[in-house]
Formats: C-alpha cells, sequence, structure tokens
C-alpha cells in the first residue's frame, strides 16, 4: 500500500505530464493549422499557375490580335460577316408591303466611292444575240456588279530634277532650293516613312520582317537603316509630342497605367533589367490624347515628374507609387473598379475552398455596380451623377460592410483576403467616380490603349537602346492617339511628315497636332 508522501508525489508527475501533454497538443493544433494555411496558399499558387498556363483568363480582354494564328479562317468563318449587316445577311427576308409579303434579297455595303474602279463589259457572243423568235438583239442597259480587287503595294520612286542657274560670263551659279523633308539628308518620302511606323506600331510588324518585304521587291532597305530613320522622325516630331503633353496636363481628368518592356543597352543597367512603358491617357472629352513614356522606373520620383503641373482627377491602380501624387491638394485620386474585381475573381476561380463563395459575392456586388454603368453608357453628364448615388452609392457601402465582417475570419495569405484588404485599403478612391459624372468606375480605357502595345511587344520583343525605346514610346503615343480619336494613323502621318518640316511657330505645331486628334 502506497504512502501518502509516494502518492502525492505520484499524481504531481502525473498532472506535469497532462499539462505537458496539452501544451504538445495545442502546440501540434497551432502548427497544424499553420501548415494547412500553407497548402491552401501553395494550393492556390498552383491554381493560379496553372490557369496562367492553360486555362482561360476570364477577366481578359480578348482582340482579334490575339487570336490563334493556326486556325483563325476556321474560328472566324463561323462568326456573322460585319458586312452583312447593312443587309441583316444575304438570307431571303421578309418584307410587309400594303397588299401581301414577299421575299426579297438583301444589298451589300457598297464599295468606298474613292477607290478607282476599272469596268469591264461583258456581252453575249454574237451567236446568241437573238431572241427566241430569231430577232436581233441591241443592248438596253447594263446590270452592275463590283468586286473587290488586291494587288501587292506600289513601290514607286520620285526623281527630284533642282534647275540650275548660271550667266553668259563667268562662274556664278544658283540651283533651286531642295524639297524640305523630315529627314533632310535622306531618301524616303513621307509615305514610306508613315508606312514602317504603322506596320510597326499599329500591325506589330518588326523591322526584320519589313527588311524581307522590300527584299521581294528588289530593295536593299535594311532593318538598321529603317531603325535610325525611326528615331529620326520621333526626334523631328517633339514638337508635336509637346503640344499633346500639354493638353493631357491641362485635362481636368487624366488616367495612367503601366505596362513592362526590355530594353537591352540601358546605361548602368543589364539587358535583363527591366523597363517600362507609362502610359497617360484622358478618358473623357472628344479629342483623347494617350502618351507612352519610358521609365526605368515606376516609383513615385517617375510619377511625380509626370504628373508635375496637373491639377484635377487622376485615376491609377493600387500601386503605392500614387501614394505621393494625392500629397498634392491638387490632385483627387480615383481608383480602378477592374483591379477591384480581378481579385475577387481570382479568389472565385483559383482560390482555397472557403473563398470561393465570398469572391462569388463579391463578383455579384462588382455586377451590379457594372450593369448600372451600362444603363448609364449614353446618358447625360447629369443624368450619370444622379443615378450613381441613388443607385451605386449603396452597393458600395454594403460592400464595404460586408467586407469589414468577413475580412478577419479568412486566412491572411489566401486570395480572398488579398482582395478584402484591396477593397478596403482602395475603396475612398474605388468610389470617387461618383463624386463626377463625367467619371469612369475603372481605368478600362488606359488599359485599352496599353494592349495594343503589349501585343505589339509579344512580335519585337525588346527594344534594343534607350533611343529606341523613347522613340517607340513617342510613335506610339501618335498612332494611339490617332485611332482612338477615330483617325486613320497612316494618312494622318503622311500629312504630318510632309508639313512637318515648313513648320516654325506653336500654332503651326498645334495646328499639325490637330490632324492626330481629329477626323
Amino acid at each position: 500500500m502506497l504512502d501518502q508522501e509516494t502518492f502525492f508525489s505520484s499524481s504531481d508527475d502525473l498532472v506535469q505530464k497532462l499539462e505537458g501533454a496539452v501544451a504538445t497538443i495545442a502546440t501540434l493544433k497551432s502548427e497544424n493549422e499553420t501548415l494547412k494555411t500553407q497548402i491552401d496558399w501553395l494550393a492556390e499558387q498552383i491554381a493560379d499557375l496553372k490557369r496562367n498556363r492553360f486555362g482561360k483568363k476570364s477577366e481578359a480582354f480578348e482582340t482579334s490580335e490575339q487570336i490563334c494564328l493556326f486556325n483563325e479562317a476556321e474560328i472566324e468563318s463561323q462568326k456573322p460577316d460585319p458586312a452583312d449587316d447593312e443587309e441583316e445577311s444575304n438570307q431571303d427576308r421578309e418584307v410587309k408591303v400594303k397588299e401581301h409579303t414577299k421575299k426579297v434579297r438583301g444589298h451589300r455595303k457598297a464599295l468606298p466611292e474613292n477607290l478607282v474602279r476599272e469596268v469591264v463589259k461583258i456581252e453575249l457572243p454574237a451567236e446568241e444575240k437573238f431572241d427566241v423568235d430569231g430577232n436581233a438583239l441591241k443592248i438596253i442597259g447594263w446590270e452592275t456588279s463590283e468586286k473587290l480587287k488586291y494587288e501587292p503595294a506600289k513601290i514607286s520612286v520620285i526623281q527630284y530634277q533642282r534647275a540650275k542657274y548660271g550667266v553668259d560670263q563667268g562662274d556664278y551659279v544658283k540651283t533651286a532650293p531642295p524639297v524640305a523633308s523630315i529627314i533632310p539628308k535622306g531618301n524616303a518620302t513621307p509615305e514610306l516613312l508613315a508606312a514602317i511606323v504603322v506596320a510597326k506600331y499599329v500591325d506589330g510588324l518588326p523591322l526584320y520582317r519589313m527588311e524581307d518585304f522590300f527584299k521581294r521587291h528588289d530593295i536593299a532597305l535594311s532593318r538598321q537603316t529603317m531603325a535610325r530613320w525611326v528615331i529620326q522622325v520621333a526626334e523631328a516630331c517633339a514638337p508635336i509630342l509637346n503640344v499633346l503633353t500639354n493638353r493631357w496636363i491641362n485635362s481636368f481628368y487624366v488616367a495612367l497605367d503601366e505596362a513592362k518592356v526590355q530594353v537591352l543597352k540601358e546605361s548602368g543597367r543589364k539587358a535583363e533589367s527591366g523597363s517600362w512603358m507609362i502610359v497617360r491617357s484622358t478618358p473623357f472629352g472628344e479629342k483623347k490624347v494617350i502618351l507612352f513614356d519610358y521609365r526605368v522606373s515606376r516609383g513615385s520620383d517617375t510619377m511625380n515628374e509626370l504628373l508635375k503641373g496637373f491639377k484635377g482627377f487622376m485615376q491609377a491602380d493600387g500601386l503605392n507609387s500614387y501614394d505621393k501624387a494625392t500629397d498634392n491638394a491638387d490632385v483627387s485620386r480615383l481608383g480602378c473598379g477592374m483591379h477591384s474585381r480581378r481579385r475577387f475573381d481570382k479568389a472565385f476561380v483559383t482560390g482555397m475552398k472557403s473563398g470561393k463563395g465570398l469572391g462569388e459575392l463579391g463578383l455579384k456586388y462588382f455586377k451590379e455596380l457594372y450593369d448600372i454603368e451600362e444603363e448609364l453608357r449614353d446618358k447625360s453628364v447629369e443624368e450619370r451623377y444622379g443615378v450613381r448615388l441613388e443607385k451605386a452609392k449603396p452597393i458600395w457601402e454594403a460592400m464595404k460592410t460586408w467586407a469589414e465582417k468577413k475580412k478577419g475570419k479568412v486566412p491572411k495569405q489566401s486570395h480572398i483576403a488579398g482582395a478584402f484588404n484591396y477593397l478596403l485599403n482602395e475603396y475612398e478612391f474605388l468610389t470617387n467616380y461618383l463624386l463626377d459624372g463625367r467619371l469612369e468606375i475603372d481605368n478600362g480605357f488606359t488599359e485599352r490603349a496599353i494592349r495594343k502595345f503589349a501585343i505589339g511587344r509579344n512580335n519585337w520583343l525588346f527594344s534594343d537602346s534607350e533611343d529606341g525605346a523613347r522613340a517607340s514610346a513617342q510613335l506610339y503615343s501618335f498612332v494611339v492617339t490617332a485611332k482612338v480619336n477615330g483617325v486613320n494613323p497612316y494618312k494622318a502621318l503622311v500629312e504630318l511628315f510632309t508639313q512637318l518640316p515648313l513648320a516654325k511657330s506653336e500654332e503651326d505645331y498645334t495646328r499639325l497636332a490637330d490632324l492626330i486628334l481629329a477626323p
């Protein structure tokens, strides 16, 4: 039989062991929860990688340039033909007339009147110019139809012969002046320079492919020569860029976004170092401006430099570099609804199971907000302002309350936590578009502009030098600005390159900038 001292000593050991076991269990539970969180986080990363590698990006804005090159004909042939819009396709359609309903054929949209017409007359053979009774037939009119013909690009040479004048006696000679040229000693016309710029910066055609094109026409025009022309043209057009930049600075509402670019030969930097194209735009108004700026950094100093002198509404994503810009009382920052929505989409599609339902609910909030924007797309500024306050503001407030309630109940590293953090941190900026009916809920206008650059970048991969990157930024500014204003970039650049050598004053440069801003 145990004595009392031994009994209590054994009890103390058991208590200590029990307490140690409880502590160990608590530690293991904590470690287990940490490991589960890490596993969920890793699962989200794997799902993201799989989606980026193999899946369709539901938030991506697809363009015709991104379609698969190898099955383009098969895919496009299944879609409605835009040429049939005027006729509601070539199928028979019913037309009601006074007495009955009859079927008529649609009419294809007429080909442009400015195209050169080659008339081909088709007559019956001589032996068929008789009716069934043997009477001779005569022409009483013509039934006309048109087909579109294409010929490969025509290349020609302009030979300038400048008159030389002299006197009967002596050696005095006077020669007529040369034609003013944007590249004074070059042998490229404005038409050729415009074609190269448009091919590279609108159609995404690298210079080495253009070199092959000219070679097929027995013309030795190297990519190095064309590269020098591109840089020289950009330098000559600097006054036009200044005019566009002043228009941007003096706007009441601007937007910014960034895209990566690689420049091989940057002073003091490795070839693999990443640089940036900063895109600035004016989303509102008839004459919109889009500017591309090459920079080695997208930090606060860069953004402050680009925004220097601006007063008004500035729209951008949640990049920290924009924070200091809003320290200026003259600048009111707007957020981007698309960036917030994408985080909820990410939580819904590739997030951990516990976050999928919350991600879906977040997307429903945004769908309501974007349905309102679609409803207001063609409404007046005043109506947009009023309806947003009535309908959109309560949705934002409800979403904020919901996010604040749920934020502390989800793993900190999860996609849904990231969605909540972005929404709450950017809430003031995301809702500032409610202040004015001219503002947009997101930065989609600028993102669509930058997408054209990204598609072209996939073709030419990188810039060789800083001068080349700056020239690319400037010429992208011209062609993208022209396109968003409904201007034919080729025609505008031909006129610009022709008239620019004759420009002398600020008024001349402003007039030439209007070639890009207005059709």
